[in-house]
C-alpha cells in the first residue's frame, strides 16, 4: 500500500474509535441518569437523594431552592447527552416527584 492510503486508513480508524467511544460513554451516561432517577420514590429524604447522586461518574446535579421547596436537576456532564432527571422536593426536604426526561 502507498503511504497516502495508509494515512487515510489510520485516520478512518481513529475516527471510528472516537465515534465508538462517544457512543459507549453516551449510553453509560444515559443509563446512569435513568437508573438513579428510578431510585427516588415519594417521601425519600433529600440527604438520601444527594448521597446517591454523588455516586455518579458521568453526571452532576444542580440544587435550586424556591418558595415551595427545592428542585434538583440531575444531568450528564457530556454535552451531547440531553437526558436529565428532575427531582422536586417539598419544604421538609422530601421527594414529591422524580421525572426522567
Amino acid at each position: 500500500m502507498k503511504s497516502k492510503n495508509i494515512k487515510i486508513l489510520i485516520s478512518l480508524l481513529v475516527v471510528l474509535v472516537l465515534i465508538i467511544t462517544g457512543v459507549f460513554f453516551g449510553k453509560i451516561a444515559k443509563d446512569e441518569i435513568f437508573y438513579l432517577c428510578g431510585n427516588f420514590s415519594v417521601g425519600a429524604k433529600k440527604s438520601s437523594v444527594i448521597r446517591q447522586l454523588e455516586t455518579a461518574n458521568l453526571s452532576s446535579y444542580k440544587n435550586t431552592t424556591n418558595e415551595n421547596g427545592a428542585i434538583i436537576v440531575f444531568s450528564s456532564k457530556l454535552k451531547f447527552v440531553t437526558n436529565q432527571c428532575v427531582i422536586e422536593l417539598d419544604k421538609s426536604d422530601k421527594v414529591l416527584l422524580a421525572v426522567y426526561k
